[in-house]
Order: structure tokens, then C-alpha cells, then sequence
């Protein structure tokens, strides 16, 4: 490690030159990390502080955090002070301001849906012109929209399948863009003005079906044959148990792989000029960071390490999708969860934010009041402290929406509710409003109106499965469907007025 200089010199060569440096603009590019590491949009002597305070580390020390290696080298040292003072005085772009929060965004989904049959009828055709239906296009920019989600699959064959993959084969149920039609999607929406998140997700569903069974929310969870029996996981096909005879190599193997994966992406976002790119979905077992309550282990070894790997390649934004179960339920994840933000010294906070909106589910439509007053109290239990906690670093629900029935406010994330029922025109109030996209606009109209009432609390939510499909082809099938998407439904008109007022707020 380099700590052949002490705190009190740098304190003193600080002093020394920041008249060199103060009142200068910054140039940094957008999205580029710099020495405001406070997130108070000025390189201070609070920022120096906290650079004393990991000056000398290097990758190897588990304290190392990335944001304080300026030249990216591996060792916080002299060279990343000099950068430092180079910074000093300087004023820095917020994150907000750059990012135009709250952001205007819709989720796309992955390779399922009506994506699959647009991403196939472009690769059939020699994969010439354009990808993306122009009306799904203009679609979005009736909304307004300027951020679009995409899920990328990795997959693995069972709970004794330590290898992580691409599997671009259409044998699978939900495979892996093909990387010239992840390209292609990236550039086109790009081309029309809109950012793009992406996230990692394993969809290894034949692996849940399979002789040796594993969700991927299972994954990382040394206790899953004692917690869940009914899920036919035996002792000896789990390898994440501490005590399994093949437990250390299968978890570097795993990891290892994992991180491959993750870098061929981050490579990808990196070219194609992706803005902010998630290191996973929903598998927060795997995710942790510490041990503590119920948890002997943790991999936040494997995780710094994926992140600097990644970071080596990708210089946009990071963030995980963490499912809310994680806040829901804190004893069944612990503070490897709690301080994984900072651990791994993320960018952003993002989560899968299926919230339950009602203890049973409900036979009727409940009005934007009630579902208002359930946000309030979310947002005062668990977002405004997450959000203390965590100065500098927004949230974004990066995976949110309800499917239009009336049923689903208990259980947002549940699409076994009624996701590809048939719509049937439901009128049970009276008012000429279908109950269900009553509802769901209902519950979007409630959320949004609580993030105004919160401001800087969520910056943005990725509204799902909103698949790509010319209009032609939306009305042939999911246009007569109950389904997440707001195309052509209530919902639709209540986000296109919050995005046409954010517009307006921030052009």
C-alpha cells in the first residue's frame, strides 16, 4: 500500500496550492466519477477529508473504495491526490441536474413478450434497417419518455451448475439478446434522444423446473434446503451451504463467471454509450456484503472485486435492482444488505419496487387517496431514511407497475394475478371506467403525487413491461390482454401529464 505520505502533509500541500485551483469550472464529462465525493456539488474540504480517509489503500484492502482511486489504477495515491487538488474549488453538476430528475422512463423488458417477435423478425432479415417499430417510437415520444429499461438474461442449468452463460439459443424460454440486436437497441433508442439503463437478470426458468431445482432469488442462501423443503433442494445438490464438500470452488467458479458476464456487458454499455447499467435483479442473497444477524457468510469479496472489473471497462453509472422484500423484511437479509450501497460504493439505488398496497386484496376500486396514504407511509418508514442514509446517492425504482386489475394492489409483483387474462370490460362502480385500469391508474396517479409530496426522494420510476410492437401488432394480442403495460389504458394519460410537467420543469 502507498502511505508513505501522512494526512497532515496532504493537509498542508492542499493548503498550499488550492489557489491554483479554486473557482475554475468543471469540465468533467456527464456521468463521470470526479472528487465531489460528498455529492454537494462542490470539491471542499469535507471531499478531502473523506480522501485522507482512504489515502494508501489499494484494490486488495477490503476498506477500498473506487471513487477515491481517481486514475483508476488500483491504489489510492499521490497521483489520484494531485487529480484531487487539480478539483479543489471547483464546482460540480449534480447527479440530478445531469440526470433531469425525476427521470421520464419506461421499462421495456427482456427478450420475452412481443420483444422476442420483433428482435426475430430483425434477425431473420439479415439484420438491415431498423430493429424497433417507428410507431412503438413515437409512441414514447407522445410520452415524453427519455429513459428506457432493458433486461439482459444470463442463464445456468440448475442449483449444481456453477457456470454463468449466455444462451442465445431460442431453446430456452427467455434468451439472451444476441449482442448485435442489444446494439442495435441501444443505438436506436439512443438515436431518438433516450438513455438507456440495463440491467443483468438471470431467467434461468428451465433451472426452476429442472430435477435440481433453484430460483435465482434462492441463490446465495446457505440455509435453502432447511428454509424451503416444498422446493424439493436437497442438501446435496447445494453447493452454497457452507458445509457442502464443493462449496469453495463452486462459489468462486460462479463468481468468477458471474463477473465475466458482467464485464462483456459493462464493454458493451461502454461502446454504445449506456448511461447507467445494473449488476444484477432481484438475487439479494447473492448480494450481500456482510455477515451479521442470521449470516455466517457473505461475498462481498466477490462483489468488490466484479465492481472494479467493471468499472475498469464502463465509466457511466452503477446501480444493483434490489427487490423490496429487502426493506420489507431486514431480518431475512441483514446489514450485507443494508450497507451494500456504500460497500460497493454504487452510483445509484435502485429497487424492484412491488409494494404492497393493501393488507387483502381488494373487490373494488380504491380511490388515488388510499393508495396515496399507503406511499406516504412507505416513503416515511423506509425511503426517507434509506435516503439519509445514503447522501448523495438517488433512488430510482428500477422495476415498478401493477397489471390492471383490481386485485393487484396487494401484490404488484405477483403475475400469476391475471398477467395475459383476457380483458373483459369490468364496471362494477358505475362510473364508465374499467375497475381494473381504474385501478392501476389509480395506484400510478397515487404514486406520483406522493413523489411530488417527497421531492428528491425517488427520482424516477422504470414503468414495466411496456414491450416494443408496431400498433398493429399491440392490437392483434395485448391490447385485448390484462397485462403491466399502460399502452392505450388510463395509466397511459396519467403518465404522460407527470412527464409532459417534468418536461416542463426540467426541458
Amino acid at each position: 500500500m502507498c502511505q508513505w505520505i501522512t494526512p497532515v502533509a496532504l493537509i498542508a500541500l492542499t493548503l498550499s496550492i488550492t489557489s491554483l485551483s479554486l473557482a475554475q469550472s468543471n469540465d468533467t464529462s456527464p456521468f463521470t466519477r470526479s472528487s465531489d465525493f460528498d455529492g454537494d456539488g462542490i470539491v471542499g474540504f469535507s471531499d478531502f477529508l473523506l480522501f485522507v480517509e482512504y489515502f494508501g489503500l489499494d484494490h486488495t484492502d477490503e476498506t477500498y473504495k473506487a471513487r477515491f482511486d481517481l486514475n483508476g489504477n488500483g491504489t489510492i495515491e499521490f497521483s489520484d491526490f494531485l487529480i484531487f487538488v487539480s478539483d479543489f474549488g471547483k464546482t460540480v453538476p449534480l447527479l440530478s441536474d445531469m440526470m433531469n430528475f425525476p427521470l421520464r422512463a419506461l421499462h421495456v423488458g427482456g427478450n420475452w413478450g412481443t420483444n422476442t417477435e420483433v428482435v426475430a423478425e430483425w434477425e431473420a432479415t439479415g439484420r438491415v434497417g431498423t430493429l424497433i417499430p417507428p410507431d412503438y417510437i413515437e409512441w414514447l415520444k407522445s410520452l415524453q419518455v427519455n429513459w428506457v429499461g432493458l433486461s439482459v438474461a444470463l442463464h445456468y442449468d440448475d442449483s449444481m451448475d456453477s457456470t454463468v452463460e449466455r444462451v442465445y439459443s431460442s431453446d430456452v424460454r427467455i434468451p439472451t439478446f444476441s449482442d448485435e440486436a442489444l446494439r442495435q437497441l441501444i443505438r436506436e433508442f439512443r438515436s431518438h434522444g433516450m438513455n438507456v439503463y440495463l440491467t443483468l437478470a438471470f431467467e434461468a426458468f428451465e433451472a426452476e423446473e429442472a430435477a435440481r431445482p433453484v430460483y435465482r432469488w434462492q441463490m446465495g442462501n446457505p440455509y435453502a434446503p432447511r428454509w424451503w423443503p416444498d422446493y424439493l433442494i436437497l442438501p446435496e445438490n447445494w453447493p452454497w451451504s457452507i458445509d457442502h464438500p464443493d462449496h469453495e470452488r463452486f462459489v468462486a467458479e460462479f463468481w468468477e463467471t458471474y463477473t465475466q458476464q458482467a464485464v462483456h456487458f459493462a464493454r458493451i454499455a461502454q461502446e454504445e454509450g449506456v448511461q447507467m447499467y445494473s449488476l444484477g435483479t432481484e438475487t439479494d442473497y447473492l448480494f450481500r456484503t456482510r455477515s451479521g444477524n442470521r449470516w455466517p457468510n457473505h461475498f462481498g469479496k466477490e462483489l468488490k472485486s466484479m465492481v472494479e472489473r467493471v468499472r475498469s471497462v464502463y465509466d457511466g453509472l452503477l446501480t444493483y435492482d434490489m427487490h423490496i422484500d429487502v426493506f420489507r423484511w431486514p431480518h431475512d437479509f441483514g446489514p450485507g444488505s443494508d450497507h451494500l450501497w456504500e460497500d460497493l460504493d454504487l452510483d445509484i439505488i435502485g429497487f424492484s419496487a412491488w409494494f404492497p398496497l393493501t393488507d387483502l386484496r381488494p373487490s373494488t376500486v380504491l380511490s388515488v387517496e388510499t393508495f396515496q396514504a399507503s406511499y406516504s407511509q412507505i416513503f416515511q418508514n423506509l425511503l426517507v431514511p434509506l435516503t439519509n442514509r445514503n447522501p448523495g446517492r438517488p433512488i430510482l425504482f428500477t422495476e415498478y407497475g401493477v397489471i390492471d386489475v383490481v386485485e393487484s394492489s396487494q401484490s404488484p409483483g405477483d403475475s400469476s394475478i391475471a398477467e395475459g387474462r383476457r380483458f373483459v370490460f369490468t364496471d362494477l362502480n358505475g362510473n364508465g371506467l374499467d375497475d381494473g385500469r381504474e385501478t392501476q391508474a389509480n395506484i400510478y396517479q397515487a404514486l406520483i403525487n406522493t413523489m411530488a409530496q417527497y421531492p428528491e426522494i425517488v427520482n424516477g420510476v422504470f414503468y414495466w413491461n411496456n414491450w416494443m410492437a408496431s400498433d398493429e401488432h399491440w392490437a392483434e394480442y395485448w391490447a385485448g390482454r390484462r397485462n403491466y403495460d399502460i399502452r392505450g389504458k388510463l395509466a397511459e394519460e396519467v403518465v404522460r401529464a407527470a412527464y409532459e410537467s417534468y418536461r416542463q420543469a426540467n426541458p
